[in-house]
């Protein structure tokens, strides 16, 4: 009899034994293994969010190109993840671009940005001024920065900046696509006289991650002109400003044109 009592006490004690390990594996899988699943997710989910929006980019750059005015250009932008909702922001004036004459203010241009929030990082992506940028954990960088172009003739500079300005104001979540209505309103281009004084571009965040992404675009057009034999530099002056200037030759001139297209950006209504 207590071989049989034992017997029946062994069986029930690796019954439980059993039951533990498998629990520790699936804590363990809980613990390890679901994270990092919803990581990939999340950053294939970012590749495709990026995508729409360079996807973006190209349509409403055409859209300037060749002067469409009147019909919209509709893009789907799949905010949300596979493990979490998104949100899909549109917002005026995150910024001011100004250009300075020999340090007198000349023209200034608003600019807006049109952005994504997703996943448990709270990723963003957006288009601002031109560029495509990502946001990870408050720290931001250019996919494809905004446009700047320098060319030299002779001893003047011809240089040639887009600005777009972008009006509407909406905050959407949802756990789907949302589809985006862009039309262009119009495109003016401001041609500044010739001038032999420094020409500065200077822009003010309102966001300290934003001013350090201009920051860094203006240091990367510095280095490249520099490279190129344009005498230029960028500088950080606080926290939200940052500024690229541009000098004149001994005996040129600086052409500058701005390049201004302007959107109305909505989402699709039924």
């Amino acid at each position: 009899m207590m071989q049989k009592r034992d017997s029946g006490l062994s069986m029930a004690v690796g019954f439980v034994m059993i039951l533990m390990i498998i629990a520790m594996i699936i804590g363990m899988w809980a613990v390890i293994g679901v994270p990092e699943q919803i990581r990939d997710a999340e950053d294939y989910h970012a590749i495709g969010v990026t995508n729409a929006f360079l996807d973006y980019k190209i349509a409403v750059n055409n859209q300037r190109v060749y002067e469409w005015v009147g019909p919209n250009i509709s893009m789907l932008i799949p905010a949300a993840s596979a493990y979490a909702d998104g949100a899909l922001f549109m917002k005026e004036d995150v910024g001011t671009l100004r250009v300075y004459i020999g340090g007198t203010e000349n023209s200034t241009y608003d600019i807006s940005r049109l952005y994504a929030t997703f996943g448990t990082t709270n990723t963003l992506v957006g288009y601002e001024g031109g560029g495509v940028f990502r946001n990870d954990y408050g720290y931001a960088a250019w996919v494809t920065p905004p446009s700047i172009t320098m060319e030299t003739a002779g001893d003047d500079l011809y240089v040639t900046l887009i600005v777009p300005e972008m009006q509407g104001s909406f905050a959407v979540g949802s756990s789907e696509g949302i589809p985006v209505d862009t039309g262009l309103l119009s495109v003016s281009t401001q041609v500044l006289p010739p001038t032999n004084q420094t020409v500065s571009i200077t822009f003010t965040a309102d966001d300290t991650w934003d001013a350090n992404v201009w920051n860094t675009f203006f240091y990367e057009k510095a280095i490249q002109y520099q490279n190129a034999g344009v005498n230029i530099m960028s500088d950080k002056s606080s926290i939200y400003t940052t500024s690229l200037t541009i000098y004149p030759s001994a005996v040129g001139y600086i052409y500058l044109n701005v390049i201004n297209p302007e959107y109305i950006v909505d989402v699709r209504r039924y």
